[in-house]
């Protein structure tokens, strides 16, 4: 099997929680910071609450954030945190896409 078909196949198999625009727009929102505030991340990717809640509860189910609540300055306040399992998700859908790329850049 070559090293392209490889990289196809792994296009294919990539994980959709991840393909997903919304929630890898999440996920690299917080990738650099670690932690947010779900208004911080509402109001950067210009989602509606219940939007970004939906997205929020399939990857907290997958393991990829982690969901507390808070009181900040005397208000219940959600923060969300990504996990080192959701850090090596972006990295293997970041990969599988460096690998895709680099495809094209050599033809």
């Amino acid at each position: 099997m070559s090293e392209e078909s490889d990289h196809l196949k792994r296009v294919i198999s990539v994980n959709d929680l991840i393909h997903s625009p919304v929630r890898l727009a999440i996920m690299m929102f917080l990738l650099p910071r670690m932690t947010a505030t779900f208004p911080e991340i509402m109001k950067a990717l210009g989602l509606t609450s219940g939007n970004l809640a939906s997205h929020i509860k399939k990857m907290e189910k997958a393991n990829f954030i982690e969901v507390r609540k808070e009181f900040i300055a005397a208000k219940p306040t959600t923060i969300v945190t990504i996990t080192p399992e959701g850090e090596r998700a972006v990295e293997e859908y970041a990969q599988v896409l460096r690998n895709v790329l680099r495809m094209v850049d050599e033809k």
